[in-house]
């Protein structure tokens, strides 16, 4: 008698469980045709994000030039932007966790709207300061809510590819914004840059307003319950609260995150700072080159960026497809990027001492198109390991990751110049090499060790699975 209500117990709790898994998800909500187009336009607001930047770039001496300024505060106009950068992604990251996606992008795209015209009538270099600080800490808007909607609407196991999509689109600005910069300030002053990137601005605004519907998963699963459908992730989320920014680092604490963390800082630190100087001493003997001819130098760098999003992203949902289906484990999305993440100090070595050395141009360019193919397919399955982890807070873990990396990118920024002057490209590209090195072992450790658990777990659980049932059968005989 007891062993048959045992019986009906478990046969009641697999109907139970049957009928949670007939349950529609929160991504079958959106068809691959929504999933796209949404894609498509946020993947075009990092574009914006990135283009905002180098646009600009070429225009640099002459804004020196026409603010009767010094080249010091010229510099620092990029500066101050890559901090704002930093520090306006903590409050649109707890801001778009409590209140939505939507709403609060659309906050973010009209302060940018304002900055950029701000930037475009500054009178003086202290007014343009203030302006690109804005314009930094308004536009990385883009980068947070961008990628927390695309953990909205894709599936764990779709996620690489699309957030490789975004960062292939953000990484093509590399190639575009330098291209399209220099002639437009050649012709018609640095200021016609900012009208570039306020027509742009508008558009995708317009396109974003019309096309995009809030995405939050904890809102588009209220709404759904309120008509009287329940979505399976209903009792996995609870209703969030507005936090502190600050608050927000408070998940580099986290064990599960902080290595990675590094790994990419150091990562893409690595990689703004090499192609960034990669002009100036280029522009020196013996290379001696015209900014032009520069210019087209950076074209298979930018190649190799968009390509490495894009291969990353593809291996990343393979990979995590296989760990995910026969160890179960998360992790699975990072094992390409580590191996892709060895390219990076490889290509460190190559610029740094090819410079130093005044080695042919090929191997500079050789050295710069590895860093930026290792650092760019690396992202794609880091940024899915960290949404999986913390999907009701992905913004938050995308706005702390983003603080620390483009924090230390300032730093390193302002004080290149200077380190190189002391002691040459080839020992300075080289510490930075070891230190890429030493942020990809710990990591691997993680991953491998937690890789060999569950496959030991695995290997038992067979055998244990074939003791219960011969027990339970001998109990039902009983």
């Amino acid at each position: 008698m007891v062993s048959d209500q045992k019986q009906m117990q478990v046969n009641s709790s697999n109907i139970l469980n049957g009928s949670k898994q007939n349950l529609p998800t929160i991504y079958d909500t959106y068809t691959k045709f929504k999933k796209n187009s949404i894609l498509l336009i946020i993947s075009s607001l990092g574009f914006l994000a990135n283009f905002d930047e180098l646009v600009y770039l070429p225009a640099l001496h002459m804004v020196v030039q026409d603010l009767h300024t010094t080249d010091t505060l010229g510099l620092l106009t990029t500066s101050v932007y890559v901090l704002g950068n930093s520090f306006g992604g903590l409050i649109w990251g707890v801001l778009s966790d409590c209140y939505g996606r939507k709403s609060v992008m659309l906050l973010g795209l009209c302060g940018f709207v304002l900055s950029v015209a701000s930037s475009y009538f500054s009178p003086n270099i202290h007014i343009f300061l203030v302006s690109r600080i804005l314009q930094g800490a308004f536009i990385c808007v883009a980068l947070i809510v961008g990628q927390a909607t695309i953990a909205d609407i894709y599936p764990p196991n779709e996620r690489g590819r699309a957030i490789a999509f975004f960062y292939a689109f953000y990484f093509m600005a590399t190639l575009v914004g330098p291209i399209i910069g220099g002639p437009l300030s050649y012709r018609f002053g640095w200021r016609s840059t900012f009208i570039v990137v306020e027509i742009l601005t508008i558009v995708l605004f317009i396109l974003y307003v019309l096309l995009v519907p809030e995405t939050h998963q904890y809102i588009i699963i209220c709404k759904y319950h309120k008509t009287g459908t329940k979505l399976l992730e209903y009792d996995l989320l609870v209703k969030p609260k507005l936090q502190n920014p600050c608050s927000t680092l408070a998940y580099l604490k986290e064990t599960t995150i902080l290595p990675y963390v590094f790994l990419l800082a150091i990562g893409y630190m690595s990689m703004n700072v090499a192609q960034t100087f990669a002009s100036i001493e280029l522009s020196k003997v013996p290379y001696d080159y015209k900014p032009d001819l520069i210019g087209m130098l950076y074209i298979p760098i930018s190649i190799a960026a968009f390509s490495g999003s894009i291969i990353g992203g593809i291996l990343s949902d393979y990979t995590a497809v296989r760990y995910t289906t026969t160890l179960k484990i998360d992790e699975g999305h990072v094992v390409p990027a580590l191996l892709f993440s060895i390219l990076t100090p490889i290509g460190l070595v190559i610029y740094g001492w090819s410079c130093q050395y005044g080695m042919h141009v090929s191997l500079p360019v050789i050295g710069l198109i590895l860093c930026a193919l290792g650092q760019t397919a690396t992202r794609p399955g880091i940024y899915s390991f960290y949404t999986i982890k913390y999907q009701q807070h992905s913004a938050n873990i995308i706005a702390a990751n983003n603080f620390v990396q483009l924090l230390l990118t300032s730093i390193m920024l302002t004080s290149t110049a200077i380190i190189v002057e002391s002691i040459g490209n080839g020992l300075y590209f080289t510490t930075m090499a070891v230190g890429n090195i030493l942020a990809t072992i710990v990591p691997a450790i993680i991953i491998s060790r937690k890789i060999r658990l569950s496959s030991n777990i695995c290997e038992k659980m067979p055998s244990q699975s074939t003791r219960l049932i011969s027990t339970d059968a001998r109990q039902y005989d009983e």
